[in-house]
């Protein structure tokens, strides 16, 4: 038994008829938001501290990014890790 190649008619469209990413009425997904169980510390002892469940960022309450679990603000320079 071997398989077989179907081709598509020729006058069958090549291209689908839905928009992407959504057609019509479809909602969309909610994408995750990052969380956090831990605490966001300083390596100073005597810095700010986050709040419990947030990765703002303590100094300034902006975003902060995750490199591979350092925690650094773009806004104040501040770093720390999520303990």
């Amino acid at each position: 038994m071997t398989a077989q190649l179907t081709e598509p008619r020729t006058d069958e469209p090549t291209t689908d008829d839905r928009t992407f990413p959504y057609d019509g009425g479809e909602p969309g997904l909610a994408l995750p938001v990052a969380n956090a169980r831990g605490v966001l510390r300083p390596e100073d002892p005597t810095a700010a501290v986050g709040a419990a469940g947030s990765t703002a960022c303590p100094d300034c309450a902006a975003e902060t990014v995750n490199g591979a679990g350092l925690y650094v603000c773009p806004d104040c320079s501040w770093s720390g890790t999520l303990r």
